[in-house]
């Protein structure tokens, strides 16, 4: 790691000491080079207690977002996917991206706000401009920042020595029926469809379109 380029390793450590033992299965796809902000993702392997894996950033809070003035968010964030635990997530894995993807998007999403002079909160989407599949038959071209519903908010919130705060938003893929959906009546609207056809955070391929 460059330690030239802002990073956030010491706060997303320090975090995580709170909630797993040194015995905790995590391990760190680590960025080998690195512009403006170095991106790691960790891996959180899935238990029989917490049968989902968690992919957490590292490295969007170094720097922080360019927030509106009129804006009550806090200007540091990092983000996380909730993956089955039958999730492929070994290094041989990724050349397919239908298992990559979720690392793609998330490395993307990291570094947007700081590249293009802006901000990600509550209820943003992000897809690329093509409109076109995270990858071939999945579906999703979208993805929805949203609060976790499944991890708390000890966890799903950082305090820092300066008094401020790094919220970590859940990312939950889209539909572009539900991307749609969500641009004309709003991120809580769609929520309540997930809630009422039990679409849960945890990632799931091949889930109900709740707008289709």
């Amino acid at each position: 790691m460059n330690k030239n380029v802002p990073n956030s390793v010491g706060i997303v450590d320090n975090h995580l000491d709170q909630f797993f033992d040194k015995d905790a299965d995590i391990k760190v796809f680590d960025e080998i080079e690195s512009e403006t902000i170095h991106r790691d993702i960790y891996f959180i392997k899935a238990t029989d207690d917490r049968p989902y894996h968690i992919l957490l950033s590292c490295g969007m809070s170094a720097l922080p977002m360019t927030i509106p003035e009129d804006i009550e968010s806090s200007e540091f964030a990092e983000i996380m996917i909730l993956l089955p635990k039958e999730w492929n997530l070994e290094y041989e894995s990724f050349s397919d991206e239908k298992n990559y993807w979720p690392i793609g998007i998330m490395k993307e999403i990291m570094m947007s706000p700081h590249e293009n002079k802006t901000w990600f909160g509550y209820g943003h989407t992000y897809g690329h401009e093509e409109g076109e599949e995270f990858a071939e038959g999945i579906g999703f071209n979208s993805i929805m920042l949203a609060y976790s519903m499944e991890l708390s908010d000890d966890f799903t919130q950082i305090d820092l020595e300066n008094g401020k705060a790094v919220d970590i938003y859940t990312l939950i893929p889209l539909y572009k029926e539900e991307l749609e959906f969500k641009k004309m009546n709003g991120a809580s609207a769609l929520l309540e469809r997930f809630d009422k056809f039990g679409i849960e955070e945890i990632v799931e391929i091949g889930r109900k379109n709740v707008c289709k």
